[in-house]
Parts: C-alpha cells; structure tokens; sequence
C-alpha cells in the first residue's frame, strides 16, 4: 500500500517553531484527523504536505516518490503533486457555475471534453448536485458550496485529498449532517484523507486515526476510541472530552500501572499510570466528568466534597463540587443537593500523569 510518510519534518520561522519534528505515516486509504487547538501546527503540517508551504527540515515521500527532502533540496509544487484541496473559504470562482468550477482542474489537465462531461457528472452525482450543475455559486447556500468545493477537489480522482476545516463555516446542525456524508463518500472512493479541525466531535466521528498536536508537536497519534478512552498526556485528556486536572502528591508511586496519590486536603486516592513512568512527587490527576459518581461504587476511592452550582443541559446536568481547593465537574441525571457529601472514583477511570 502506498502510504503517505512525514520524517523529522520542521518549519521555523525564525527563532519560532510551527511544526517541530513531526514523523508521520498516513495509509492508503486512511481518514487521518489533525486535531489540536489554534497556532499548534496542524494547517501549517497540512500545507506542507500540499507544497503550499516550504518546510526548513526533514523530508516528506508519497510511497518512493519523493515530495520534499531538504538534504537534497527536492521540493514539488503543489501543481507536481496533485492532491485535492479544500479550504476553509471553499474558494469558488464566483463568475462561473457549479459545473464550470468542478470542470476546471480537469480543464488545466487537458482532459478531453467527453471524458470531461462523464467525470464532472460523476463528481456532482457523489455529492448530491447534479441538479444544481447550471448555478452560480452566489445561488448555493454554504453547505451546497462546501459540496461544490470538494467535487472540484476529486473530480480529477487524487491520490489524497486534503481538507483544511472546511465545516467549520456551517451551523451547527448543518455540521453534523455534512460529517456523515463526507465520510461516506471518502469511504465509497477509497482515498487516503488527511482533515485539519479544532472539533473534537469531528474528529471522533470521522477519523480512523486521531493525531492530537500541541505547540508544533504531536501528543498522541492513536484511533478515536484511544485518544479519548486511554489519553497518553494530559493535554489529551482536557482538550478531548474536557476532563477535570487536579494537581495531587504521589503518595506509594507506581504499582504496576496502578497508583496512590494523595489530594492537597490529605484524602487518598487510587488511579492508574498510563505508560507507567510515574515517580513520587507532584502529579496531575485526569477525571472525566461523566466518571465521578454521587453513589457508592464497589472498588472505587470515596472523596469527600462540597457539592455546589448545578446547570441543566438537556439530556443531563452538570455540576460542579469543590476538593482541596481545586473544582471539579460532574455529569449527573439529577443534581445533588448542595452542601457536604460524597464522590466514587474508580482507579481505572483516575488517570494520573507526571506533571511536567
């Protein structure tokens, strides 16, 4: 299989590092998420891998064939490497219709007329336009122009289409609707996919892999399911489903993959280590808020606490309690009553993290 490989890949400019050593491999056929907050690389790793920009270090190959290598100053431009493009703008030519727009990267390849029309007809079939080919975009909404713009990307059949939040213009419910049928037709084409967003329900939904960044960086690079239900650093944790971070003492280090730690008030509590290099000291504790109970669970580490404010948020609520100083967040069918009480936490659902 042809795959997709990024090596010690860098782009600085000046004494500042956007990406900072990246190694990646995208299969073929793979739906890979970069996923991170604004400013941590994701785009600027995205047009490196399109040609749209040059990076300082490193080397990035499409199987053999070889796009980028600064050692040998080997750079392809965009137009040499042939990926579908969607940006977050859509960037449609406003003065030719839907079928003029998907016709274009086909024209610039001299394809002929005939195998153009089929293509074009294909292309618009696949995302639900074909009715709409003699329009202007200025007659689309924002979901048909968003369909317009990536049967443009894979009307002339790419090896690898590169999409650069291109939801993130849609409302919400629109959003939603255009994830299930954007997978759909990456799945029906097969082709390798590598998406740029700041939603981490997107990602979830879509991805086959998951490549969490921070600051130029990659955090965890794992299936939706491992990022969210094992996170490997406490960034992870946070930005992927807004867990809670307290800070706690190691109180008997490492046992196994399990831990003891101790809160700032001197209640103990049990949890695990993921990748087990924790050593005694000053440590973060990560709790999902849908992980802390109100009722007593076999197994699991009672805290006690001060149940506080309560919000409702349709289908449950959430509250907050405060511990040592520090809030927490739990999600509840039915808020507590305020005042002194108690929480259940199970070590598997308390992660603990080296906080460095």
């Amino acid at each position: 299989m042809t795959e997709l490989s990024l090596s010690q890949v860098t782009r600085r400019y000046g004494d500042v590092a956007a990406i900072d050593n990246i190694n990646l491999g995208v299969a073929e056929g793979e739906f890979l998420t970069l996923l991170g907050p604004s400013g941590c690389g994701k785009s600027t790793t995205l047009a490196a891998i399109a040609g749209l920009d040059r990076p300082t270090t490193g080397r990035i190959a499409l199987g053999d064939r070889e796009l980028f290598n600064a050692d040998e100053a080997i750079f392809l431009p965009p137009e040499a490497r042939g990926f579908g493009v969607v940006f977050q703008s859509y960037a449609l030519w406003p003065h030719l219709t839907v079928h003029n727009n998907v016709a274009m990267p086909l024209k610039l390849r001299r394809m002929p007329a005939d195998q153009r029309k089929k293509r074009i007809a294909e292309a618009l079939e696949l995302v639900g336009l074909s009715a709409f080919a003699s329009r202007y975009p200025g007659e689309l909404s924002g979901g048909q122009q968003q369909r317009v713009a990536l049967a443009r990307a894979i009307v002339f059949r790419p090896p690898i289409l590169l999409l650069d939040e291109p939801l993130s213009n849609l409302d919400a419910q629109l959003r939603q609707q255009a994830r299930v049928w954007l997978k759909d037709i990456q799945r029906e084409l097969g082709i390798t996919t590598i998406y740029v967003t700041h939603d981490q329900d997107e990602a979830l939904a879509m991805s086959d892999r998951i490549v969490v960044m921070r600051g130029g960086k990659i955090v965890q690079l794992g299936t939706p399911e491992q990022v969210y239900g094992a996170p490997l650093h406490p960034f992870s944790a946070s930005f992927i489903g807004n867990a809670n971070l307290v800070e706690v003492e190691g109180e008997q280090g490492v046992q196994g993959d399990g831990c003891i730690v101790k809160l700032a008030d001197g209640q103990i509590l049990r949890g695990h280590a993921p990748g087990d290099r924790l050593s005694s000291g000053q440590q973060l504790l990560s709790i999902r808020p849908h992980k802390i109970s109100s009722a007593p669970l076999a197994g699991a580490s009672e805290i006690k606490v001060e149940f506080g404010t309560e919000s409702y948020l349709g289908d449950h609520f959430e509250q907050q309690v405060t511990v040592a100083g520090s809030t927490l967040r739990l999600t509840l069918e039915t808020p507590v009553a305020h005042g002194p009480g108690s929480i259940w936490i199970k070590p598997e659902d308390a992660a603990v993290f080296s906080n460095e």
